[in-house]
């Protein structure tokens, strides 16, 4: 009995050292597409703006004579009899209420997962950052020795406390030869 259990304890140790090794790097890759992917979504968006936005100057320049007659003030610094002039500042400086309140929240943490995840892999993701887990399995020079690391112990499991067929019970064995 004791050697099963030895056996199982050197597996499922091999296993919580590889799992992570593999797995986490994978999950890091991933969420870094996502932001990425936030990050080309916004820029896409802002640029649909800017041209809704350059459309409508167009359409304004060729059809609003309001706009014609300012344009041709600023153009031909025409200024009327007791009218003064005032330069405005551009909009491109100070960005609209919605747009600083739409933007997403950067993630946090050493995986990057987005705060739309569920509370479970948050707070595991958490929990390996307060203790230095998570970085130690998705360091790319840690990965080969952690990889070995995993092969060993389960080497070790076979070698030392492989389960082995009793000398009585053969009964496999002979339904092999027949």
């Amino acid at each position: 009995m004791g050697h099963r259990v030895m056996f199982l304890l050197l597996a499922l140790l091999s296993f919580a050292v590889y799992a992570p090794t593999v797995v986490l790097p994978i999950i890091r890759e991933h969420c870094e597409l996502l932001v990425e992917e936030q990050r080309l979504a916004a820029a896409v968006k802002d640029h649909r703006n800017e041209v809704a936005r350059r459309d409508e100057m167009l359409d304004a320049f060729k059809h609003d004579s309001e706009v014609i007659e300012r344009l041709a003030q600023i153009d031909l610094n025409y200024q009327r009899p007791n009218e003064e002039t005032m330069p405005v500042i551009p909009t491109r400086m100070f960005p609209s209420p919605e747009s600083v309140a739409a933007e997403p929240q950067e993630p946090t943490g050493s995986l990057l997962l987005p705060n739309d995840w569920p509370g479970w892999a948050l707070a595991a993701e958490r929990w390996g950052d307060e203790r230095g887990v998570t970085r130690l399995f998705i360091d790319p020079r840690l990965r080969v020795v952690l990889l070995m690391m995993a092969g060993g112990l389960l080497v070790a499991a076979f070698v030392l406390f492989a389960p082995m067929a009793r000398p009585g019970d053969l009964s496999g064995l002979k339904r092999l030869k027949a």
